[in-house]
């Protein structure tokens, strides 16, 4: 063996003496790990993966460590154990594996859009009410517990806010309702690879039943019927079986037609006949596109059945109004936006 040979042989598992010991313990842990009475078959976003999990002191927490080389986020729903877990905490050292925080969810909330009217529902941590007691007046006494939720952070639970009613309990065949009395989507997400990733934390106080517009059957609060929202105009005029459908080409979003100035962009979903297009373009028009006003990562134009836009931080750019297009096969939708 010659001198060269026995260096390279030496620096094999590393060039420095840290090395070698982080690329050791990387092969410790993948070859020990699962022979570990800790280490088990999870799901993360229905997504099959592995974990060691490790007890805590606190019986419905459990401290995590991915493989190494693997990853997860804040806010990600954990199966496991037939119960779903909220990923709370995540450590940032993460050269040899990744370690975080877990904590049991007791609840699957429901609720509907304002604007699109669309059932969502999100699992959730809910904590013990700071208080329990009675308020009473001339008619009647009712409850004014309190409870704090964490949820996934998603485009549809961003919509929630101060006032919204949710239903979280059924009891004695009286449904429970609560408000939302505050919402912090701040402290429980973190600056993650340059995206806000985390989870949704806000507060409900209870309120009073509404037994003409909530709906006990879908644990909905304040429901529209669906089907009320559609109305097809008296003279509408059927085609014959014989004609060939007509497609409608749509751009799906949530809330306003807005893009805030400095925020984390809007994201739009192209539909036909409200199903997902598998192939879409989209173009953007106006006296700031690009430069501020922009596809997520400053593209020109994306082939994508989704798209985000973004728009610079810049108060200058409040009250402009910029044209977003798709265009799928022979369709064609667009909508103004304007940046508030």
């Amino acid at each position: 063996m010659t001198r060269s040979e026995y260096r390279k042989m030496l620096k094999l598992n590393g060039p420095t003496q840290r090395d070698r010991i982080i690329n050791k313990s990387i092969h410790d842990q993948n070859k020990l790990a699962p022979v570990s009475p800790s280490f088990k078959d999870v799901m993360i976003d229905d997504i099959p993966r592995k974990l060691n999990i490790i007890s805590s002191t606190v019986m419905d927490q459990k401290i995590i460590h991915s493989l190494p080389g693997e990853d997860f986020s804040i806010g990600s729903i954990v199966y496991w154990s037939k119960s779903h877990w909220l990923i709370t905490e995540r450590d940032p050292e993460d050269e040899i594996t990744v370690r975080g925080r877990i904590q049991i969810c007791r609840k699957e909330i429901k609720w509907q859009d304002d604007n699109s009217h669309e059932i969502h529902s999100l699992w959730a941590t809910v904590e013990k009410p700071y208080y329990s007691n009675l308020e009473e007046n001339k008619q009647m006494s009712y409850s004014t517990r309190e409870f704090r939720i964490q949820m996934p952070f998603d485009e549809y639970s961003a919509n929630l806010n101060i006032g919204k009613r949710l239903m979280l309990e059924i009891i004695n065949d009286v449904p429970k309702t609560y408000r939302i009395t505050s919402v912090d989507q701040m402290t429980s997400r973190i600056d993650y690879n340059n995206e806000q990733v985390g989870f949704l934390s806000f507060n409900v106080e209870q309120d009073l039943y509404n037994p003409e517009t909530d709906n006990a059957e879908k644990m909905i609060c304040d429901y529209v019927p669906i089907e009320d929202t559609e109305e097809i105009p008296p003279e509408v005029v059927y085609p014959p079986q014989e004609a060939e459908p007509e497609y409608v080409l749509s751009i799906d979003f949530t809330g306003a037609s807005t893009v805030q100035a400095g925020g984390f962009g809007k994201l739009f979903t192209a539909k036909i006949d409200g199903e997902t297009c598998e192939t879409a373009n989209w173009t953007l028009q106006g006296d700031h596109v690009p430069a501020e006003i922009h596809f997520k990562n400053a593209e020109d134009s994306v082939s994508s059945a989704k798209c985000k836009v973004v728009c610079a931080d810049n108060p200058k750019l409040i009250g402009t109004i910029v044209s977003l297009t798709v265009q799928s096969g022979k369709l064609t939708a667009d909508i103004d936006l304007e940046v508030i």
